[in-house]
């Protein structure tokens, strides 16, 4: 398993580009490089996974930080929903939209996982 420390400089300023920008042009402006260069390293292996990790662990992360705002959405649509001189579809709104994001990224985190455990069976045979 590589690790971003194994990268060379132009190689981690490509991985930060590409984390951070929606699309591989932008990337390439941000960071520098060409895009043909870019393509080059995400045919490479070692980048790859680097990338895979990355992108993982932000995963990870926003999924945590759902994680720790769900019992906020939680209690704002309770109190939205007990609080008889209200009408505060903006909150409800915010605290369904909070909740639903929460469950969409722990989806398809259980996915990723699931699709990896599938893979690591599927090299052993």
């Amino acid at each position: 398993m590589a690790r971003t420390d194994s990268l060379s400089t132009r190689r981690k300023r490509a991985l930060t580009a590409l984390l951070s920008t929606p699309t591989i042009e932008g990337a390439a402006v941000k960071c520098g490089l060409s895009r043909r260069t870019l393509f080059r390293y995400l045919a490479d292996p070692v980048f790859k996974a680097a990338l895979r990790r990355q992108q993982d662990a932000t995963v990870a992360a926003a999924v945590a930080a759902l994680s720790g705002l769900a019992g906020s959405a939680i209690e704002t649509l309770r109190d939205t929903l007990t609080d008889p001189e209200a009408t505060p579809s903006v909150k409800v709104r915010a605290a369904l939209g909070i909740l639903e994001a929460r469950r969409r990224i722990a989806e398809l985190a259980d996915l990723a996982d699931r699709v990896k455990a599938l893979e690591e069976s599927w090299q052993k045979q």
